[in-house]
């Protein structure tokens, strides 16, 4: 990917996360208008028993780890490349972009849960729209971070060709 078609995706997902962010500022507003409007609904499988329950947590706690530890490799790198005088490792990007889905998966839990096995209420379904534009935010700054590293790590091994 050249470095002008990685700049326009920077300025699509700046302005996108800029958006995200001000819509979260929107939080205590779906707090007090948005349960008026949301019926209260019954879980899909509401009779289940616990150990399915348990599974279903237990399966997202391992890719909640999965994802963490991306981030974790992301920080062990960059030390590593610290010690060499490098803060732009090559290839180093790509733990920030799958570490980007951990905010995702929170929201997916939270659907999974919310849909499936306790069923929702009012104020239930107005925070998991609050928590799901804050998640959608987080997960586009991530992105973007992990974009200005990629693009800073391709200028940084052009500078070191030319000299």
């Amino acid at each position: 990917m050249t470095t002008k078609s990685k700049m326009k995706r920077v300025q699509w997902l700046a302005s996108l996360t800029l958006a995200l962010l001000c819509m979260s500022l929107s939080s205590p507003i779906i707090y007090q208008i948005l349960p008026a409007f949301m019926p209260e609904f019954d879980a899909v499988f509401s009779n289940q028993s616990p150990e399915l329950e348990g599974i279903i947590e237990l399966g997202f706690v391992l890719a909640h780890l999965l994802f963490f530890c991306c981030f974790v490799v992301f920080f062990v790198r960059l030390f590593r490349g610290l010690k060499h005088g490098k803060i732009f490792v090559p290839g180093n990007a790509r733990w920030l972009y799958a570490g980007a889905w951990l905010p995702l998966l929170s929201i997916i839990f939270r659907l999974v849960h919310m849909c499936l096995i306790s069923g929702g209420y009012n104020l239930a379904l107005a925070a998991l729209v609050a928590q799901t534009i804050h998640n959608f935010a987080l997960f586009s700054g991530i992105t973007l971070m992990a974009l200005l590293y990629d693009l800073a790590t391709d200028v940084s091994e052009e500078n070191q060709l030319t000299v």
